[in-house]
């Protein structure tokens, strides 16, 4: 087996994978998820990524790494590739997005700048009390996506509260 140096994926496979039947991947992926921070989320899906570009050997060994075996090659790297997917999916439900006040933000919220910014690359300045509908949240807690004048502007959090 060339699995030594698989650290944080095969320390997530035989930890919460390990002896579970595949119907439950969903459920356990989402414990994943809610029990590790982003980084490490990103680590193990960076790692499955570039096993998929491997030989199909390597992953059927992950696949015995969590006591699942495989009839075809194919149906291993499929095995993977739905895995990466579910992580990929999952990644931003467990990302808990605050604005200033502390109140939480969902997709699409609408939010109010509650100071005057400087809009980088832009001749235009954000003022306070702009209303900004149909936020977008992505992976990092402290900014959202937003578009305004169409165009996409990045925001941090610290500067908006919840409309």
């Amino acid at each position: 087996m060339q699995l030594q140096n698989l650290s944080q994926l095969k320390q997530f496979l035989s930890t919460y994978l390990a002896d579970t039947d595949v119907g439950q991947d969903e459920a356990t992926i989402q414990k994943f998820i809610n029990s590790t921070n982003a980084d490490q989320r990103a680590h193990v899906i960076s790692e499955a990524r570039q096993y998929l570009t491997q030989s199909t050997s390597i992953v059927e060994d992950l696949g015995m790494e969590t006591n699942r075996w495989f009839d075809a090659a194919d149906e291993a790297r499929q095995w993977l590739e739905n895995i990466v997917k579910l992580l990929d999916s999952n990644a931003s439900a467990g990302v808990i997005v605050k604005d200033s006040n502390g109140a939480v933000l969902q997709e699409g919220d609408a939010v109010t700048v509650i100071k005057d910014l400087k809009v980088k690359g832009g001749s235009n300045d954000l003022k306070r009390g702009t209303l900004i509908k149909k936020i977008h949240l992505v992976d990092d807690p402290d900014i959202i996506e937003c578009n305004i004048g169409g165009g996409t502007l990045v925001l941090k959090t610290c500067f908006l509260k919840k409309a």
